[in-house]
């Protein structure tokens, strides 16, 4: 039995159709993965599940009884609070539970014979909802996640106004997975979060024994975690069983065969359609008019397949004009230190032409205050950073903070780059910006569309070596998987940083893992790695497992040698 559905909902923004019929169950234990492009209602459909957002038709409803944690993309706190004030919010419950039992204890101590076996009832009933509720485990689980989702002991006296944004997505997260409801509706959780913290999101959620429904463009979180795919695409909704490469395998078999039976039937309907025009009018007209009654009726019927409305796809080709020399780049004893915390120190690394390498580390190593080192943008306390010759290189920024807002997407591609408008315009529409969008203010564009015009700025410069950091933030899977494709037949190199493991699986070959004051140096992508970390630490889990039971033993012997001494 489902705990919260969808029942033929209609939604419009004027006289967009947001969603039409849209239907969808959910039921306990299942792990929901929703995807689809950016702007096509996901974060709306919650909210309308909520209950924040009525539906212009049909019906959404959460069983009764049933608690609900929404973590929306912007959360809000009270101001003055403190981290861990916030996280203890979660227990509201149970603080009124222990305040209960507090007052109980003490109307026990006043009172005798039938009036004290009634408070005594009272006082058990409430201390079974208290252990039920958690108990005194609760700081216990409060510390846990707050370290889980990356916020130290450092930040928990601060107030949340002083937060990063990265930081009040951490602290709603924890807050959302320390109520433990039954329900979990999530929006895009692994934003601002490093991939330890995302592992750790993904080992909870596993085991997490109610239900999760899930916005997210982390194909990998998908696939490691989503029992049930849900793609909202041109206001429908269709859902898939089993995980997102399973959706992506599922979708290209119903789109063949889909295209199959529209072309099976348009060649049907141009062949009756034929007959019906050569013997409408003669012997067989008969026939003929029996056949154009047959199909009209199939043309206004359900029978009638559509073609294959494929999303608007973004696309990219990088080129560049020069061949870089084989010695790219060379760095030497490069260190960097803000106060008494080392970034990296004495670091050396060498990078030939054609490479591919990621950069990883948890949030605050410096990655992206390496590749600034890398590129001239900022100085470092010590060491050498050379370029070999004839490089050309472009430069993407997570913060997009090179566009100017006052001017147009276009005046932004276009300045200092002689071209003629129209190759801008037409660049700009294959990026999905067509003429009206690229004619506004960057500062009215979404995140998505201001990564656009930083990277048909990139298209056009035309550069041989692509440093990035987190290009895949604001993209969604199908803007992404375009990058990702014109990345990989990219005849350059490529240096970057990134927290999607997907795409460092697709695009990279080494990676630069930073562990301050350490970098390692890694050949193999992501996974690779990943696997790595997994077999030391189960090798470094057994030993300390065999010195236990060593020590056990030893303490075990010592103890037999001292009775026998008796």
């Amino acid at each position: 039995m489902p705990i919260a559905t969808l029942n033929n909902v209609n939604k419009s923004f004027g006289h967009k159709a947001l969603f039409e019929k849209l239907n969808l169950s959910i039921h306990r234990g299942q792990r929901i993965g929703m995807i689809g492009a950016n702007g096509s209602g996901k974060s709306t459909m919650l909210r309308i599940l909520l209950g924040e957002v009525p539906p212009d038709d049909g019906v959404a409803s959460i069983r009764k009884g049933v608690s609900v944690g929404y973590l929306e993309q912007n959360p809000t706190f009270a101001p003055g609070n403190t981290v861990i004030d916030e996280a203890e919010l979660a227990f509201s419950e149970l603080h009124d539970l222990s305040h209960r039992l507090r007052d109980l204890e003490h109307q026990m101590a006043h009172v005798l014979g039938d009036e004290l076996e009634k408070v005594l009832g009272k006082y058990q009933h409430v201390q079974h909802a208290f252990e039920l509720a958690g108990g005194y485990a609760w700081r216990h689980r409060l510390e846990a996640t707050l370290h889980g989702v990356g916020l130290n002991e450092e930040t928990w006296e601060q107030t949340v106004e002083t937060l990063s944004g990265g930081q009040r997505s951490r602290l709603a997260l924890a807050r959302l997975l320390i109520g433990e409801p039954d329900i979990l509706l999530m929006d895009e959780p692994t934003n601002h979060l490093d991939l330890a913290a995302v592992e750790w999101l993904e080992s909870y959620l596993a085991d997490f024994k109610g239900a999760v429904l899930i916005i997210s463009h982390d194909r990998y979180l998908l696939d490691r975690l989503a029992t049930r795919i849900a793609w909202l695409h041109y206001a429908k909704m269709m859902t898939f069983d089993g995980n997102y490469s399973h959706f992506v395998e599922q979708r290209e078999l119903m789109e063949l065969t889909q295209e199959r039976a529209y072309e099976n039937q348009q060649s049907h309907i141009a062949k009756t359609e034929e007959f019906i025009r050569r013997f409408k009018a003669g012997q067989r007209s008969k026939e003929a008019k029996g056949r154009e009654k047959i199909l009209n009726r199939l043309k206004e019927s359900d029978a009638m397949v559509g073609q294959v409305r494929e999303e608007k796809k973004v696309y990219l080709s990088f080129n560049t004009d020069q061949r870089a020399g084989d010695r790219l780049l060379t760095v030497r004893d490069l260190s960097k230190s803000y106060g008494n915390r080392k970034l990296w120190d004495g670091f050396a690394f060498d990078m030939t032409r054609g490479e591919r390498v990621g950069m990883i580390g948890p949030n605050g190593s410096g990655k992206s205050t390496l590749l600034e080192t890398l590129v001239g943008r900022r100085e470092a306390d010590r060491g050498s950073v050379r370029w070999g010759a004839n490089i050309s290189i472009g430069y993407y920024d997570q913060n997009l903070k090179n566009l100017h807002e006052g001017r147009t997407a276009f005046e932004e591609v276009a300045e200092g780059r002689k071209c003629h408008p129209q190759v801008i315009y037409d660049l700009l529409g294959s990026l999905l910006l067509p003429k009206d969008q690229a004619d506004k203010p960057i500062s009215v564009l979404s995140g998505g569309e201001k990564a656009r015009v930083r990277l048909a700025q990139l298209l056009m410069d035309k550069p041989n070596v692509l440093v990035m950091d987190e290009p895949t933030n604001h993209l969604d899977i199908a803007a992404c998987e375009a990058l990702e494709r014109t990345l990989c037949d990219f005849q350059g190199t490529i240096l970057c940083v990134s927290h999607d493991r997907y795409f460092l699986d697709k695009i990279t070959t080494r990676l630069l893992v930073l562990q301050p004051p350490a970098v390692v140096d890694f050949e193999g992508n992501y996974t690779a790695w990943h696997d790595r970390c997994i077999a030391e630490a189960t090798v470094k889990s057994r030993r300390e497992a065999e010195a236990k039971e060593a020590a056990k033993r030893v303490t075990h012997q010592g103890k037999k040698a001292k009775r026998r001494e008796k």
